[in-house]
């Protein structure tokens, strides 16, 4: 045989080893499920973790429309809008987690949806001054752009 010949199934070859052990993985996602799974978590965990995924699916979708060759400038731009949309909605749940977090509640699941603000908070015993501090201290940080809505709940 002579060198080319060789050289040719020596790559082939490791690619076709790469190829199978890529293919035999797991899924990422699915490693992150069982381990999920695996562990007891809260109500406020597992509406996070829904909440993540959903938003990841959506950036994934409009990834796609933006990737594909069979996209017009309309649908790519109605993507990007849209992806951009739900990172600016991320950051906002993320502030007002933090802000939550800060006044008090350690454990709270923030969702922005239109113009309200839900927020969940694992507290037992709670009462409407704990519901309107929340409220308050969301609305002073946000200049009253939103509805707010409270729900309080109890892990047992």
């Amino acid at each position: 045989m002579n060198r080319q010949a060789i050289t040719f199934l020596t790559l082939f070859s490791l690619i076709l080893v790469l190829s199978i052990y890529y293919i035999l993985l797991p899924p990422e996602n699915t490693v992150n499920e069982v381990a999920v799974n695996n562990q007891e978590i809260s109500q406020i965990e597992a509406l996070q973790k829904n909440l993540d995924k959903e938003r990841e699916d959506l950036i994934s979708e409009n990834n796609a429309i933006i990737a594909s060759s069979e996209s017009d400038s309309d649908k790519i731009a109605s993507a990007l809008a849209t992806i951009s949309e739900a990172k600016e909605t991320a950051a906002l749940e993320a502030k007002i987690t933090k802000i939550v977090n800060e006044a008090g509640f350690k454990n709270a699941f923030v969702e922005v949806e239109n113009k309200t603000i839900k927020v969940i908070v694992d507290k037992k015993n709670a009462n409407g001054n704990d519901a309107n501090s929340i409220i308050k201290v969301i609305m002073e940080k946000t200049k009253n752009e939103y509805q707010v809505e409270v729900k309080f709940i109890s892990e047992a």
